[in-house]
This record gives C-alpha cells, structure tokens and sequence, in this order.
C-alpha cells in the first residue's frame, strides 16, 4: 500500500478497520471464512528496510490471515512472506495457523504459489482481480443504487477493488472516479464511507493525492466521519491528559527525590558535625586528664625530692625524664 496506507491512523483507516469485521475475501476467490478482528500490523522488526505486511486477520475458525496486495510479483516476494510471518510468530511467542493470501491486480496475471527452501515451504492463496467482472458489478451496483437498496457485502467487496480489476491506467481512472460517485449515492451512510475508504485506500497507487483529499474532507462531513473525528479528538485529548499527568507524576517524583536528597545530605552534615564536635570534646577531655595526670606525677616527684630522693630514683618511680624532674628542683 502506499500514501494512505492502510495501518495509518486516521479517519479512511479507522473506519476501513471497523467495516472489514465480519466480512471475507471469498469474493475474491479466495476460501475464507469471515473476518472476526483486524489486527494491527506493526510487527517486531527483523530489518529496518523492510517492509510491513499490509493487513492482518483473525478469522472465525482461529486462524490468521496475512492479505497483501500485489501490483507486481517476483521471487522475492515469496521471501517478504515469510519475513511477515517469522515476525508475526515472534510476536505471538507460539504456533498458529497463519495463511498467506496474496491479491493480485490486473497486471499480475498468474503467480508461483509455492515456495521450496528444503526445511521450510511456503504455500500461498492467490486471489485474481481480474476475474472480477468489472462491467458486470458496475451495472449491477448502479441498479441497485437507484432502487434505493443496500448492497450485500460481496457488492461492497467488490466494488471497493474494483479500479484494480482493469490494466489500463485511464480505465481504472474512469472506474476509481465511478466507484467514488456510486459510493456517495449509497443508502446507508456506513456503507458509503466504508466503500470510499476501501477506494482510496487500495486505489492509492492510481489515485491523485489532492483528488484523495478530497474525498477525505468529504466523508469527514458526514455524521459516520463527524463520530470517528469525534473519537478521535477524544481519544487525542485522552492521550494529551494522560501525558500531562505522566509528566505531573515525574515532576512530583522529582522534587520528592531531590527533596530526600536534599534532607539525606543535610542530615549527613549534621551527623559529621556532630561527630567532629564528639571528637574534639574527647579529644579536650583526654587532655585535661593528661594534664592532671603529670600534675600528680609532678607533685609526687616534688614530694620524693624534698624526702631525700635523687632525681634518677624519681624517674624509675614516676616514669618522668630525669630533665623533666630537674626542672622541678629549679
């Protein structure tokens, strides 16, 4: 797919995803049964060139779906298969049954369908456009227009691919721009915005991009258009609240752990300032009993001296240097 890729986001995807449940590709002669969820497609990466599959199905009996579209076909094709579905088994971290249904456009005519790499075979369902009868659904979907009637799903099926089912780039100009018209004159509005979204949507390799944005703006004027750009508006003011308060949350977080910090160094600076002062109030106290211990030595050795004793005999008493004891006899 190309510019308004089906996975894009916005109103021509959102509401092709709501129509494709419930419907099935067996009108374009693939064997399927009915479509039960759309999934999303932004698969685990292998390499960053390649590219993504363009939907992805779960069906009524459980299986997968991958449908790609093809414009042009080749061996290397088979390979981007098998990439799509090695990333589709990652992300399920289990074995399911996938199926690989390729549809081909006018200019593919008839595809290989078998891949053979000895331990791993893949085998492909084709579905051909242009085996649709493009001039017979035309006159059959205008009648049915102008009695008023809804169209049956395989109706809308087809119609939606149907500028596909031609090869000449005029023609399938002329039938994307009646396919357009046609869809405008449907009964239901649902209906209508589904058939322009799968127009322009599978058409987007033929369509003009400002004639896209046309039929874009037009089916955002619609009430079905209106509900899904009020959806979105919503969903986008979810997403800026939700923002708002992760970014609240992380500030608050923050300032909580600064002010812990904050808290945790002050209270480390007291508690060394309380050590320091702890230490040299020890360390003043060891020295006043230093002090009055060699006040008492000094005072015993005072008192042995006038008693008769020689200075050497003090020293080996009291432990004083006989120079200290002079001193006291001075």
């Amino acid at each position: 797919m190309g510019d308004v890729a089906y996975q894009n986001k916005d109103i021509v995807s959102k509401i092709l995803t709501e129509g494709m449940k419930e419907k099935s590709f067996a009108v374009y002669g693939v064997p399927m049964s009915r479509i039960t969820e759309v999934l999303p497609v932004n698969l685990p990466v292998i390499e960053a060139n390649e590219m993504a599959t363009d939907n992805l199905f779960r069906l009524e009996d459980d299986s997968y779906a991958i449908v790609d579209y093809e414009s042009s076909f080749s061996e290397k094709s088979k390979i981007k298969y098998v990439c799509h579905i090695a990333r589709i088994l990652k992300r399920y971290g289990r074995v399911i049954k996938i199926r690989m249904i390729v549809l081909c456009t006018s200019s593919v005519r008839r595809i290989n369908t078998v891949l053979d790499a000895g331990c791993l075979q893949l085998s492909i369902e084709p579905g051909y456009l242009s085996s649709i009868e493009t001039d017979t659904v035309l006159e059959k979907v205008r009648g049915q227009i102008e009695e008023g009637e809804k169209l049956s799903d395989t109706e809308v099926m087809q119609l939606i691919v149907l500028p596909l089912t031609v090869k000449k780039r005029e023609e399938q100009k002329e039938i994307l721009e009646e396919a357009i018209n046609l869809a405008k004159k449907a009964k239901e509005e649902e209906q209508q915005m589904f058939i322009l979204s799968g127009v322009i949507t599978f058409a987007d390799k033929i369509i003009e991009p400002e004639y896209a944005r046309r039929v874009e703006e037009w089916i955002k004027m619609t009430k079905v258009g209106r509900l899904f750009e009020e959806e979105k508006q919503q969903a986008v003011a979810e997403v800026r609240e939700s923002l708002q308060k992760t970014i609240a949350e992380k500030e608050k977080a923050v300032s909580q752990a600064m002010a812990e910090k904050e808290k945790a160094v002050s209270q480390a600076m007291a508690e060394k300032e309380k050590a320091v002062a702890l230490a040299m109030a020890e360390k003043e106290k060891a020295i006043a009993l230093a002090e009055k211990q060699y006040e008492s030595l000094k005072f015993v050795s005072v008192k042995l001296l006038l008693k008769g004793s020689s200075p050497e005999e003090v020293s080996k008493t009291t432990g004083l240097s006989i120079q200290e004891i002079e001193e006291f006899l001075r």
